[in-house]
């Protein structure tokens, strides 16, 4: 019994790094287009040139959604395995190498949109990742020894039920690349089309799903049915997912400083050490405040995601959009460093840029809760519920709407501002003084929960006292009756 069990590993290892892999191939879809060069020609504009980066960010968002559609499939192959062997390991490493090459062939469509064998590319490699998928859930139900406790006591014909369920439910992703793979021959633009309906592909599987077990009459409980098509992702695996997300991001930023904009000996030894480091220092502002903007787009991450109690798939899609704007932050920095400055035409249109960018990533942290509120109590902390505890819920709120009103702020400030060379000035005020107001929120709101506390406890001291003084009065009576 031992030598058989002797290759069985937990899931939990297996899992983090399965979740590091994808964050980071999710996050490094921005490096072919996070460099916008200067061109010597003054006709061509920032905005000629983001306007020839357009394709490159269609591409760059699609991507990264569909990465999050096949992270969360792994999630949910996770969900009916209770260990894994060897041989699971070594198609999972597989898996995860062709995942690693996503970005190649997502660089490849972003650049050459015109030719059909990118679209190819994509679907082949998203293709095989489905087949691997399929192996592993094959491999799995065949070996009950790795699957989860809730399959222990079904006998084999409803094994066999459960696994034909579970690949009825991966039919529906190689159809779409397929199809997208053939569309790509005559209409690219509808293949990519094809290719983005896998982001709410888990809602098509759920549906295929109850399809199916009607028409076959398969018999499941509700926790089986949600465990193989769940509305909902483990809350757990989310955090996992985003917090290495916003690592890596806030990691790629130190690029621009480390290996673009270094130093050069040349320039060390023509103007020296210091006056050189000098020249760099609004790089280094620029840095340090969209740095600043990524640890704050976290902290309102973290918090929200506290006060959740769990994530279906619609939040779970506003969330991945969230990140996906993040995980453009690396433009922002490089387009300020490149365009925004004392003298340079074209401040106010990346400034204004940039402001979008995090609207988009701190609005959709703001959906998200929103929907949480509308689904009701089971998925949200009774204590982020306003019926429960309204100043929590209140606390929350106004740090949830902090960076959004800021972005718009700095956004009409750019706008409006006398001088377009002056607009970058205003990015990094925002950046250095919104930490400053999420300080003295804090404050704010702990003075009134104090003055709060302090007032229900002189009352709670009050109705003791009365309570004790008409008990007195009233055993007073008694006795001289």
């Amino acid at each position: 019994m031992a030598a058989e069990h002797v290759d069985l590993f937990h899931l939990k290892r297996l899992q983090c790094f399965n979740d590091a892999v994808f964050a980071i191939v999710a996050t490094i879809l921005v490096l072919p287009i996070r460099k916008l060069e200067e061109k010597a020609e003054e006709s061509v504009t920032l905005a000629e040139q983001l306007n020839e980066k357009w394709s490159q960010l269609v591409i760059y968002l699609v991507g990264f959604l569909v990465i999050c559609a096949v992270w969360e499939s792994h999630v949910l192959r996770f969900r009916i395995l209770s260990r894994v062997d060897d041989v699971l390991v070594w198609f999972n490493l597989a898996s995860l190498l062709f995942t690693s090459f996503l970005p190649f062939t997502c660089a490849l469509e972003g650049i050459f949109t015109e030719k059909y064998l990118p679209m190819m590319l994509i679907c082949g490699n998203l293709l095989i990742l489905e087949i691997l998928e399929v192996i592993m859930i094959v491999y799995a139900f065949h070996h009950p020894r790795l699957l989860d406790e809730e399959f222990e006591n079904l006998t084999l014909p409803e094994i066999k039920q459960r696994m034909k369920l579970m690949l009825v439910k991966k039919a529906v992703n190689p159809i779409l690349y397929i199809l997208a793979g053939v569309l790509s021959l005559a209409e690219l633009h509808l293949a990519l089309v094809v290719v983005a309906i896998v982001v709410v592909s888990p809602c098509i599987n759920r549906l295929v799903g109850v399809i199916y077990r009607k028409l076959s009459h398969v018999h499941l409980t509700g926790s089986e049915f949600d465990r193989m098509f769940g509305n909902f992702v483990d809350k757990e695996r989310v955090e996992f997912f985003s917090d290495g997300l916003f690592a890596i991001v806030s990691t790629l930023l130190i690029l621009d400083i480390t290996a673009e904009d270094f130093p050069t000996k040349a320039q060390v030894d023509r103007d020296g050490i210091e006056k050189t480091l000098l020249h760099m220092k609004s790089e280094i502002f620029t840095y340090g405040a969209t740095f600043v903007v990524v640890a704050l787009l976290w902290f309102t991450h973290h918090s929200l995601f506290h006060y959740i109690e769990r994530i279906n798939q619609v939040m779970l899609v506003c969330n991945n959009i969230s990140l996906a704007f993040v995980g453009l932050s690396p433009l922002i920095n490089v387009t300020l460093n490149r365009y925004a400055g004392h003298g340079k035409p074209d401040s106010r249109l990346a400034v204004q840029s940039g402001a979008i960018i995090v609207f988009m990533a701190s609005i959709t942290q703001g959906i998200v809760f929103v929907i949480a509120l509308w689904k009701g109590p089971n998925y949200l902390e009774s204590r982020a519920d306003p019926r429960v505890s309204s100043r929590s819920h209140s606390y929350l709120a106004v740090k949830l709407s902090i960076i959004p009103l800021m972005t718009f702020l700095v956004y009409v400030a750019a706008t409006g501002c006398p001088s377009a060379s002056l607009s970058d000035d205003v990015y990094h005020i925002a950046a250095g003084l919104t930490p400053v107001i999420f300080i003295l929120m804090k404050i704010v709101f702990s003075c009134c929960w104090d003055h709060c506390r302090c007032g229900q406890r002189k009352a709670n001291f009050n109705v003791q006292q009365a309570i004790k003084q008409y008990s007195s009065e009233f055993y007073d009576v008694i006795e001289q009756d």
